[in-house]
């Protein structure tokens, strides 16, 4: 287990930016069991955009089994980030070797669209793009759950849910 003092020792309710600026310095050293330990989603990719490294709170949100280390995150993992304000920013960040930018995402998937908060950051001493992914607020995934980004929906009065604050990709 890691010796440094990182967030999985912290409470869970440390918000994803101040999460991921913890985390940033030793990134690169933290194993499997420490990155499952942490309540975010944490997706580790290559210059190329393949999986290296998938947590089990992004597993569990997605409800993906087994994780998809080695598939293309943008074209098998999750296709509806393959648009220029999630993998055009990956693709600058790599040629540029800088990264590091928050923005409000909305996933496409089979059950219902996922709104979250994605963090991409880019590291330089393994050449590699983490995501972190939170709760639209910036806050932790409930560990244990699969909420598939339910809570992210705004319920409406008259019909359905509103998603109509941000764009689903």
């Amino acid at each position: 287990m890691l010796t440094v003092n990182t967030p999985t020792q912290l409470d869970c309710a440390v918000p994803l930016e101040t999460t991921s600026r913890m985390l940033a310095p030793v990134l690169d050293r933290l194993t499997a069991d420490d990155l499952d330990a942490l309540p975010y989603g944490i997706v580790q990719l290559d210059r190329d955009g393949r999986v290296l490294s998938y947590n089990r709170a992004e597993a569990e949100n997605v409800g993906v089994m087994p994780r998809p280390i080695g598939q293309h995150f943008f074209r098998q993992v999750a296709p509806s980030a393959n648009v220029p304000e999630f993998h055009g920013r990956f693709l600058d960040g790599v040629d540029a070797r800088r990264l590091d930018h928050t923005f409000a995402f909305t996933f496409s998937c089979a059950l219902r669209p996922r709104r979250v908060l994605i963090r991409q950051y880019y590291s330089l001493r393994t050449d590699t793009v983490w995501l972190f992914v939170a709760q639209p607020d910036g806050a932790p995934f409930e560990t244990g759950t699969a909420s598939h980004g339910y809570s992210a929906f705004l319920p409406t009065p008259d019909f359905g849910f509103d998603l109509r604050r941000e764009r689903v990709a």
